[in-house]
């Protein structure tokens, strides 16, 4: 990984992403994914491939998955780029906390709106779902041959699925490393 890329993303370019990614996020993290990959891969400041990568290192850093913001603010405009996306993905969340903290909770205690926001957490699976189908779509055409890809993955999920233990993670994301390697090594 180095630096930034070859599309040029100023501070203020990434600073407004982050904020967008951090003002229309609801329920988490996964939620920004789409804005946040809309934007920067949207602009050409990274690829597809970079976008994973990042979401591949946000998943096994002891951190918030949020972070992958960093990451892409790093690989789009370098430290400053870095520091500007994470300010822009944090600032709405500190803000609304510290200054609306009491209209919050009026708005979660108000059973009127539950539906709504019922209606609204359908809609971000929707949205996660159909970005993680563009990622596996970009990831399958890159992939020299889907076939071994899939022999890899499908065993990968069954196991995340089935094993359910903190040991999990790092056994099957070493396995399927190895099982990838030596699946592509053949073949590149």
């Amino acid at each position: 990984m180095s630096g930034p890329s070859s599309s040029y993303a100023t501070v203020v370019d990434l600073l407004a992403s982050g904020l967008k990614a951090g003002l229309l996020t609801f329920g988490g993290a996964y939620t920004a994914i789409p804005f946040v990959r809309r934007d920067t891969v949207g602009a050409g400041w990274l690829t597809d491939g970079q976008f994973l990568d990042g979401l591949a290192l946000s998943g096994i850093l002891p951190a918030p998955f949020i972070i992958i913001s960093t990451f892409v603010g790093y690989v789009a405009g370098g430290l400053p780029g870095a520091l500007a996306m994470t300010v822009g993905v944090f600032l709405p969340a500190f803000l609304f906390s510290l200054v609306l903290r009491d209209r919050i909770e009026a708005v979660v205690e108000n059973e009127a709106l539950h539906s709504f926001l019922s209606g609204v957490a359908a809609g971000v699976v929707g949205i996660i779902a159909v970005t993680t189908l563009q990622l596996g779509l970009g990831l399958a055409e890159r992939l020299p041959s889907v076939v071994v890809g899939a022999v890899v993955f499908v065993p990968t999920l069954l196991t995340f699925y089935l094993w359910r233990s903190k040991a999990c993670i790092p056994v099957v994301v070493a396995a399927a490393a190895v099982a990838g390697w030596v699946g592509f090594g053949a073949l590149i």
